[in-house]
């Protein structure tokens, strides 16, 4: 017995020491990160309107680890240029123009709101009528509630998935631009619709996360965990883009 339960001490122990181990490494990686999003911030700096514009891409710029606050990726081009070709059919001017002005103008939004006001009603729904997306957006209601304490009170809130379509608009926008298939003048221009659009129809940033979050849990049935730390950087940390800009624009 004695073994045995000196066994499981070192067991214990091992494991424990695992997780620190795993932590202060996830920590060294997200503390390098920072830097490097800093000094690439320091080198292609922007003005602040443009910065401002930028924010409302914020969600998808840091899970894909790049600064929410200059238009240059550290990721290579030509991955950048296979990733967009695959996942958005997007090789060309043409093809970027149609799926900006598909985000824009219509977007998930457009067949999705219906199922959120739904959800948000009580309604139920089989899997073979919504595939995954009830399951996915109560379980988003779940993380969100657990990892960054909002309240049923913030989700009431929110009664559009909109900002699901503006942030991937803002990258969208930039991408192309990275790429040659728009100008950097037109970029602009795409990211202000979307800022404006997101300006008239949110009232926070908190709001706007909420709507991002549900689209990506109804729309594209998929998990908000992966997303949930940038969520909580972007509304917690003193020094980041949403708490520099107001989601309002003048």
């Amino acid at each position: 017995m004695k073994t045995f339960l000196i066994v499981v001490g070192i067991i214990v122990a091992v494991v424990i020491l695992l997780i620190v181990g795993l932590i202060t490494a996830s920590k060294r990686i997200e503390k390098k990160n920072k830097k490097m999003r800093q000094e690439m911030e320091m080198a292609n700096s922007l003005p602040k309107e443009k910065q401002h514009l930028l924010a409302y891409g914020a969600n998808l710029a840091l899970y894909r680890s790049e600064s929410p606050r200059i238009l240059r990726v550290k990721i290579d081009h030509e991955i950048l240029k296979e990733g967009l070709s695959s996942a958005w059919d997007v090789s060309n001017r043409e093809e970027a123009v149609q799926t900006l002005e598909w985000l824009l103008t219509e977007g998930h939004r457009a067949k999705y709101d219906e199922l959120l006001m739904a959800l948000k009603a009580g309604q139920s729904f089989t899997e073979e009528e919504v595939g995954k997306s009830q399951e996915c957006y109560e379980s988003a209601q779940e993380a969100m509630m657990k990892k960054l304490s909002f309240t049923q009170s913030d989700f009431d809130r929110v009664n559009t998935i909109a900002a699901w379509d503006f942030d991937r608009a803002v990258n969208i926008a930039r991408w192309s631009c990275i790429l040659g298939y728009i100008t950097e003048e037109q970029a602009w221009g795409y990211m202000k619709r979307a800022a404006d659009s997101a300006s008239h129809i949110f009232q926070s940033w908190k709001d706007y996360f909420i709507s991002f979050a549900f689209g990506r849990a109804i729309a594209y049935e998929g998990d908000i965990y992966d997303i949930l730390w940038n969520g909580k950087e972007l509304l917690e940390e003193k020094d980041s883009i949403w708490n520099e800009f107001g989601i309002k624009r003048s």
